[in-house]
């Protein structure tokens, strides 16, 4: 929190804090940002991102409003933070963000094996992500979402897939 005082004044005016954004916020960048934008089938993603929100628990659902911006839209992570993504979802949002020549192998383990509260958040989200993608049939192109799902709920249990 800042302060500043007035020299020709005895009071204190201290600058209100930077809003944190909630859930309502990010749904209304969700469907600013996505626009009419539509996944390789042909569906709104907004629709997507609509159930990827509505399955997870209240903690995790700013994270799942924006959880397709930064590859699905020209939104950065600064502007995210600039309309108040705080620090622990702004880390969950960068783990779940694939990296530009970054497997989806190497992209699910990175958030399957993610560290402290961020981590915990990404799994938690990505986890709802990969049960709507796996509500579709196959498609030709499609990642391995069942693989994906084992090694996230997987280490969300503390089990180590390897010793399966």
């Amino acid at each position: 929190m800042s302060a500043t005082t007035d020299r020709d004044s005895a009071h204190l005016t201290v600058a209100p804090p930077l809003a944190v954004m909630d859930e309502s916020a990010a749904r209304s960048l969700a469907y600013a940002n996505h626009g009419r934008a539509r996944n390789r089938r042909g569906e709104p993603i907004i629709e997507h991102v609509c159930r990827v929100a509505g399955d997870v628990p209240p903690e995790a659902r700013t994270v799942a409003w924006v959880h397709d911006l930064l590859e699905q839209s020209s939104t950065s992570l600064e502007q995210l933070r600039e309309h108040g993504l705080g620090d622990v979802d702004s880390d969950a949002l960068e783990l779940l963000t694939r990296h530009e020549g970054e497997s989806y192998e190497l992209h699910v383990l990175r958030i399957a094996h993610a560290p402290g509260a961020a981590g915990r958040l990404a799994r938690i989200v990505k986890l709802a992500d990969l049960e709507d993608h796996l509500g579709y049939p196959w498609a030709c192109g499609d990642p391995p979402y069942g693989w994906a799902r084992r090694h996230v709920s997987n280490a969300t249990a503390g089990t180590d897939v390897a010793a399966l």
